[in-house]
């Protein structure tokens, strides 16, 4: 596995256990920071395994999803990173 991809999934592990949230809260508070977001775009669009998971989100939440398909790219749905409710 790629560390960087670890790293992500410590960070959600630490934000989970500082602030007491859910998987789904955890994200919400990490892409709120642009620099992330930018991040985490550029990595779904070159690493396969990032790619399969944005897909997946994708296709569980549908409209609610924090991502779209934007021809061959996937990006963010909203340029804050949140879910669309």
């Amino acid at each position: 596995m790629d560390p960087r991809n670890s790293d992500f999934i410590q960070l959600v592990k630490w934000t989970r256990e500082q602030l007491g949230v859910s998987i789904p809260e955890a994200h919400d508070r990490i892409f709120l920071d642009e620099e992330v977001r930018r991040l985490v775009a550029a990595r779904i669009n070159r690493d396969p395994e990032c790619r399969k998971l944005a897909l997946y989100d994708i296709r569980s939440h549908g409209d609610q999803s924090r991502f779209i398909r934007d021809g061959d790219r996937i990006i963010f749905r909203r340029n804050d990173g949140q879910r669309n409710v």
